[in-house]
């Protein structure tokens, strides 16, 4: 599987598909704060970070909602290296339950 026309936009950083080496959860030290989404990429001395919007509920189903994000990037990632033309993959779009949108390139 070839990654090398997808792109991911994180925060203000752009990175290549092919440079992400892994996807990580945090776990927030105080209740007020929510799950982040980390990503190891190439290039990037520190991982880069999104903020999932879930907070912590003390029960598990705000950890587990969060892993199910991090899970449907890495699905998201290999559809977006399936499509001919490429394709743009970013966070918070309201259109899809999964979180990421994906849209193709050219």
């Amino acid at each position: 599987m070839a990654k090398r026309d997808v792109w991911v936009r994180i925060r203000n950083d752009l990175v290549r598909g092919d440079t992400v080496l892994g996807v990580t959860v945090s776990d927030p030290p105080y209740a007020h704060e929510t799950f982040k989404i980390m990503l190891k990429v190439t290039g990037h001395r520190d991982p880069l970070w999104l903020d999932s919007g879930i907070y912590d509920d003390d029960q598990g189903a705000g950890r587990e909602r969060v892993d199910a994000l991090a899970d449907s990037f890495v699905d998201t990632l290999a559809r977006g290296a399936a499509m001919p033309s490429g394709a743009l993959i970013r966070f918070g779009s309201d259109e899809d339950d999964s979180g990421w949108a994906l849209s193709s390139l050219g």
